[in-house]
């Protein structure tokens, strides 16, 4: 592994995550390489080859070895060519969009890096109710689910469960043209003026489940054979339901727990159902202690985790599984280093002095890379 590079597709220049991963393997003595997509011009031309000889094969120019893993992060397809002219954009989109494709369709064939996740998987597993099938192969236990448009259908399955959650397929942030207010969709408990207008309900689908009365949360963080669970506690919030809100309000606590006896073990099989080697998974822990699996989010965050639990050494694992390539890598085997130490690092000031006049608004938040 070192002449091998780990590589992060990112295509986010303030993305913190791969920022402070960049950090942490550039202190093992490791090259990483950062890339927003496939052309950016930091990443050596990679060129395909296949013959009835040898098959299909990748090479990289000017990379030695080649790589090592693959963080398949948050990666962008090219929008910008410089030098092209405004009528060649369209085509030259395409034109990289289906190489792109290429790439991910035969990437255990092209390469033998360790890929975080795999590109087909990564886009298999944002699907819930690929989730949910997952999580019953793997025996985790979840509440009764509906995704609809069906007015008659969401009515009754609110008349059998009584007590329903709505959340939408992905998180969705807008402002409002009157007020200028901002709003964001979370998970809440269904009332009654949710669900009269039919018209409403038809236009757009959403996902429906029975509400698990919970204590409290829990955030599991996988990174290939380690599971790194913490418990968060967040006040109620009316009738949101989602430990986002307390997060964002800054009155969520977090603290390292312990999973019940079997649970790692229906964990790990849910991350082979699926295919991935990384995910962030969101359990409901009710009142009698029963976790409740909700969904894993194949491309999470993880800092915020860690900067709440600091004996939690989850930035630490995750270089370790990009600078071994392997999912049973060893923590131990990397010298330590944690999000905070980043915190405090030259490096980190450089960055965010690099990104910051980019980011827009003032509370602090940074677009395109939301807590959860």
């Amino acid at each position: 592994m070192a002449d091998r590079h780990p590589l992060i597709l990112s295509g986010l220049a303030h993305d913190i995550h791969a920022a402070a991963v960049i950090w942490g393997l550039q202190q093992q003595g490791l090259s990483p390489l950062w890339i927003r997509s496939w052309a950016d011009s930091t990443m050596p031309p990679m060129s395909m080859y296949c013959d009835p000889q040898s098959g299909v094969r990748a090479r990289y120019a000017s990379i030695g070895a080649g790589i090592g893993s693959v963080w398949f992060r948050r990666p962008r397809n090219p929008e910008t060519f410089p030098h092209a002219h405004e009528a060649d954009l369209p085509f030259l989109r395409n034109e990289w969009g289906r190489f792109i494709n290429n790439i991910h369709a035969l990437d255990a064939e092209l390469t033998d890096a360790l890929w975080v996740n795999r590109p087909a998987a990564a886009a298999n597993a944002e699907n819930k109710l690929v989730q949910l099938h997952a999580a019953r192969r793997a025996g985790l236990p979840f509440p009764a689910t509906l995704m609809s448009s069906d007015p008659v259908e969401i009515r009754r399955f609110v008349g059998t469960h009584r007590r329903v959650v709505y959340k939408p397929f992905q998180t969705h942030t807008w402002q409002d043209a009157s007020s200028g207010k901002m709003f964001s969709t979370y998970a809440r408990i269904v009332d009654a003026d949710m669900l009269h207008d039919d018209a409403s309900l038809r236009q757009c689908p959403g996902i429906y489940q029975q509400v698990v009365d919970k204590h409290h949360d829990v955030r599991v963080t996988i990174i290939g054979d380690h599971l790194f669970p913490i418990r968060l506690d967040t006040p109620l919030q009316g009738d949101f339901v989602d430990w986002r809100i307390g997060s964002l309000a800054d009155t969520m606590r977090a603290r390292p727990t312990e999973l019940p006896s079997g649970f790692p073990d229906m964990l790990h099989r849910l991350m082979r159902e699926l295919g991935i080697v990384f995910g962030c998974v969101d359990l409901a822990i009710d009142g009698d202690g029963h976790p409740h699996f909700l969904e894993v989010n194949q491309a999470g965050q993880f800092l915020f985790l860690e900067q709440a639990a600091p004996a939690m050494p989850i930035l630490r694992a995750m270089c370790a599984l990009l600078a071994q390539g392997r999912s049973d890598y060893s923590i131990d085997a990397l010298s330590d280093v944690s999000y905070a130490d980043y915190l405090a690092s030259d490096e980190h000031g450089a960055w965010w002095e690099s990104v910051r006049d980019g980011i827009k608004g003032t509370d602090g938040a940074i677009p395109g890379v939301s807590v959860e």
